[in-house]
């Protein structure tokens, strides 16, 4: 991946993108308003944010507990350079797999996972070990998890 250059962002932008951060549902019409602009010019700025790709999506943030997955781990990687590819496309295909971030150092990859059950942690943790080592740590509690502050 390569990176790309930055989209010029003017102090408007800034505003546009913190507030979608805070509530992504709002109107068109009230986001306008809380920057101070019209409907028509809070949809062109919009568009023309996601068109530069700067606004990459929309989603919803789940409760994972709520849905049956209270169990979380972070299980770090390691492996040879020949194995990096296959690693991306077995994480991509395992529903557990909530991230995966490749990093420099020791390890190669820092992955999220989210479990029903201990068994489920096996089951992944064994398919990630067969092209490498893996250290895995369980997750107590997420107690800060938040959007880039822009501006």
């Amino acid at each position: 991946m390569t990176a790309a250059a930055p989209f010029k962002l003017d102090k408007k932008d800034h505003q546009i993108l913190q507030a979608l951060q805070d509530d992504a549902r709002q109107p068109l019409a009230a986001l306008g308003r809380r920057i101070g602009l019209s409907q028509p010019a809070i949809s062109e700025r919009v568009k023309k944010l996601e068109d530069a790709g700067v606004i990459a999506g929309y989603g919803a943030r789940i409760n994972l507990a709520m849905v049956g997955l209270a169990l979380q781990a972070v299980v770090r990687v390691r492996t040879t350079h020949a194995h990096i590819q296959r690693y991306v496309a077995l994480f991509q295909s395992m529903p557990e797999v909530l991230d995966a971030v490749r990093v420099t150092g020791e390890d190669c990859f820092i992955v999220r996972c989210a479990f029903a059950g201990p068994q489920d942690l096996e089951r992944v943790v064994d398919a990630l070990a067969a092209h490498g080592s893996v250290s895995t740590s369980l997750v107590l509690s997420h107690p800060v998890s938040k959007p880039p502050t822009l501006g």
